[in-house]
């Protein structure tokens, strides 16, 4: 059987609503879109061409049926939509597409090997260690000293990451950072205080096309959980040229060049530090909403130009306005949920571009332990930060989520 579409055909690697955008966007490229995600429900299939379900994780299934469906898809590019780099890259290798190596790829998705080469490379990023039983953990705590980071070798959204302050919190860290861990293993990092960014680069024949900087919030310590983003950041532009340089140094060091990266950094008193760096674009609406937003670039469109062997439409890195893009999370208390209210009220406030509500009635919000169990995103911009901030505010408040712990609800129905 011979083609089907004349389009070259882009895999698209999630098809949940953050990977909504790339799918809109590589059918504005004229791309014929197949979209995979293990959930036959994915709400991204309804805009793709073709709807693959097969886990994202599951390279070799990716590489198996890229193969077999090149000629008549038009297979000619792929596109990491979530923390996938290592699929992405064994797809492009086996049929010859534009990426990374593998071994790049798996450099930017394991915390270990990442560090061993920044540390070896002299790139500014706190201490760690790999360890893998409670013994090897309590040797590498009395390395890097009290409070520390236990954190998860390769998973992402803060899944299995903890600060710990004493050493009685160790074990149960460690379990739970195991736990999440494809390696069954742990990083013991030196923790370093300081307020954090994400910075984000797509690269093509050495030239880094700056994405912009955002300002990350975080909430619910001990857990790193991201409660929102601002976007652009409000760093001084000396700084935010130490962040770009660092950030350069630390994608060269892992060798990425070529596509998108998104380093997540930290302003220590040591200066700036370098703490993860994926090969793909950012997840938490960063690339997908606000910098289009905030900025008119589209890291997305250059991305997914460049994966399929196209050269980056000049729109893509040609910033057409200055606003601010806040983006942040609606903590509802944990609980089963059993009203939702003022949501279509919120979407017509002043300066309120998107929500995103991923819970319904009956549904159990969890205790908030890592980036994956936030269930309602708002997005608000205004012409400065006070006005992005009170019309993030003002949706914020208009939209309830009430919930009822189970002991409660078991307490109710008893009488």
């Amino acid at each position: 059987m011979g083609n089907i579409t004349d389009k070259k055909g882009i895999i698209i690697l999630g098809a949940g609503v953050m990977q909504i955008p790339a799918i809109l966007k590589a059918k504005e490229l004229g791309l014929f879109v197949i979209a995979s995600d293990k959930s036959p429900n994915a709400p991204g299939f309804r805009y793709a061409d073709y709807a693959l379900t097969l886990d994202i994780k599951n390279a070799s299934g990716h590489v198996e049926f890229a193969k077999a469906n090149k000629e008549m898809f038009n297979i000619s590019g792929v596109l990491a939509g979530a923390d996938v780099a290592i699929t992405a890259a064994k797809i492009a290798v086996a049929l010859g597409l534009p990426g990374i190596p593998v071994e790049v790829a798996e450099r930017s998705n394991n915390k270990w090997l990442m560090k061993q080469k920044w540390l070896s490379d002299g790139i500014a990023t706190p201490y760690a260690e790999e360890v893998s039983t409670l013994g090897e953990a309590r040797i590498a705590v009395k390395k890097v000293g009290l409070p520390c980071m236990v954190k998860a070798i390769d998973n992402a959204a803060s899944r299995g990451s903890r600060r710990i302050d004493s050493e009685a919190e160790l074990e149960a860290a460690l379990i739970d950072a195991k736990n999440h861990s494809t390696t069954k293993t742990a990083l013991i990092e030196e923790f370093v205080e300081g307020n954090e960014q994400s910075v984000e680069f797509v690269v093509h024949n050495g030239t880094h096309h700056r994405f912009g900087i955002v300002d990350r919030h975080f909430g619910f310590e001990p857990f790193p959980i991201e409660v929102g983003h601002t976007n652009p950041s409000k760093l001084s532009k000396e700084i935010q040229e130490e962040l770009y340089s660092l950030v350069v140094k630390a994608a060269a060091s892992l060798g990425i060049e070529f596509g998108p990266y998104k380093a997540d950094t930290i302003l220590t008193k040591k200066g700036p530090m370098i703490l993860e760096l994926p090969a793909r674009l950012s997840g938490g609406f960063h690339s997908q909403y606000t910098t289009p937003l905030a900025t008119g670039l589209e890291p997305q469109k250059a991305a997914l130009a460049l994966a399929v062997g196209m050269n980056i439409p000049e729109q893509a890195i040609t910033q057409t306005h200055s606003k601010v893009t806040v983006c942040k999370a609606v903590f509802p208390a944990p609980g089963r949920v059993v009203s939702i209210s003022g949501v279509d009220e919120a979407k017509t406030l002043k300066g309120v571009n998107e929500i995103f509500l991923m819970v319904k009635p009956g549904d159990i919000i969890e205790e908030y332990k890592n980036c994956a169990h936030r269930v309602c995103y708002i997005i608000a911009t205004g012409s400065d930060f006070n006005e992005a901030e009170e019309n993030w505010a003002s949706a914020g408040n208009t939209v309830k989520i009430e919930t009822i712990r189970e002991e409660e609800l078991a307490d109710a129905v008893a009488l």
